[in-house]
Order: C-alpha cells, then sequence, then structure tokens
C-alpha cells in the first residue's frame, strides 16, 4: 500500500485525485494539505510513503517545500504537479530530485503509472512537459543602434511620409534620405519600408 499526501491550494484538484485513487487498492490518501507549509507539517505528522505537491502555492511554494523534504526526508519520492508556463520551476524541481513530473490535466493511468514508478525509483516526466521545461531559450534579438536622424526618419516613414516630404523636412536632398534609408534597411536586415517599419516597430526602436 502506497501512503499518499497531496498538497495543492485547489481544493477541486485535490478531490479529483482523492477519488481517482479511491478506485484503487494499492494507493491510500493519508492527506491533504492547502499550501506548502500545511504539507510539511502533515508529512511529519503523518509519514506518507510519496507527496504530491503544486508549484504555485501559498504561505510555501512547491519548490520550498521540496527543498525543505530533501533536507529532512532525503528519501521520500515527490511528484510535481505544474502547468506549461512553469518552465523554471521544473528544471529546480528535478534538481532536487523530485521523481514526477505531472501536468494537471494528467489522464488517471499516467498519473498511476508516474506514482507507481516513482515508489521504485523511477524518475518520469511527462513528453509535454519535458518539451516545454528544456526548450532551447530563445535567441535574443540582435541589438540595433541608429543615429538619430535615422530614427527621425525612420519614425517619419512609419507616419506615411514619402521621401520627397521628409526631405523638405528635414532640409536635405532626397538622395541623402534614400542613402539613410539603405543604412536603416541594411541595419535592420530588411529591404523595404514596410519592413523596415515592422521590424523597428518589434524591436521597440521606434514608436507611433
Amino acid at each position: 500500500m502506497i501512503n499518499l499526501l497531496i498538497v495543492d491550494d485547489h481544493q477541486i484538484l485535490r478531490a479529483g485525485l482523492e477519488l481517482i485513487f479511491e478506485t484503487v487498492t494499492d494507493i491510500n490518501v493519508v492527506g491533504t494539505a492547502a499550501d506548502g507549509e500545511a504539507g510539511r507539517q502533515k508529512v511529519a505528522a503523518l509519514h506518507p510513503d510519496l507527496v504530491i505537491t503544486d508549484i504555485r502555492m501559498p504561505k510555501l511554494d512547491g519548490i520550498a517545500l521540496i527543498k525543505s523534504l530533501h533536507e529532512t526526508n532525503p528519501d521520500l519520492p515527490v511528484i510535481v504537479l505544474t502547468t506549461f508556463d512553469d518552465q523554471k520551476p521544473i528544471q529546480e524541481a528535478m534538481q532536487l530530485g523530485a521523481k514526477g513530473f505531472l501536468l494537471k490535466d494528467a489522464d488517471k493511468a499516467t498519473i498511476l503509472r508516474v506514482i507507481r514508478g516513482a515508489m521504485k525509483g523511477e524518475t518520469y516526466i511527462e513528453p509535454r512537459i519535458a518539451g516545454k521545461a528544456f526548450a532551447a531559450p530563445k535567441p535574443a534579438q540582435p541589438t540595433v543602434v541608429l543615429s538619430e536622424k535615422e530614427h527621425t526618419i525612420l519614425t517619419q516613414v512609419a507616419q506615411g511620409y514619402h521621401s520627397k516630404e521628409i526631405a523638405e523636412d528635414l532640409a536635405v536632398s532626397e538622395r541623402t534620405i534614400k542613402s539613410h534609408l539603405t543604412s536603416i534597411y541594411n541595419k535592420l536586415g530588411v529591404f523595404t519600408r514596410a519592413e523596415a517599419v515592422a521590424k523597428a516597430l518589434q524591436l521597440v526602436l521606434i514608436e507611433l
């Protein structure tokens, strides 16, 4: 029999998990807790065989709970409930030795497989989580520096002015404006006015 403690601040999720475990004979819920601090206290009082914990909770979050249990109960398996946007905490939980990683919409068969595997020392991370947690970071946008005049010209282009109008406003030749535009295109890696404006807005080089 696997004695299980559920730690999650959502009552509906706790109740849903309890219903799942009521249908199997080898898992028994010895207690539940609505935050990490209460979870830590119940681990000390109830001595569960395994803990399922949410990451985002009041008072003491899941990562802090895992850190605490790692010190006081280093052999206690912990399974993490998570969502797609918890990339950094998932990595932290794995480094702390968590044995399983489940999305909150995991099906019954997956939940039971992860719990039983954790009790055997196995580590399981849902493929959907792995793809998110260990995705390569997006490359940083290249730094683009426009001169003051280039910034002025590109802003006017974005406002719909033509080269001749910009030249008259700045008291320079139209050829000079086109030369500046060529420089802007090269810096932004684009070929047209529309692309230049779109890229500059994306990089927050200009504002409209």
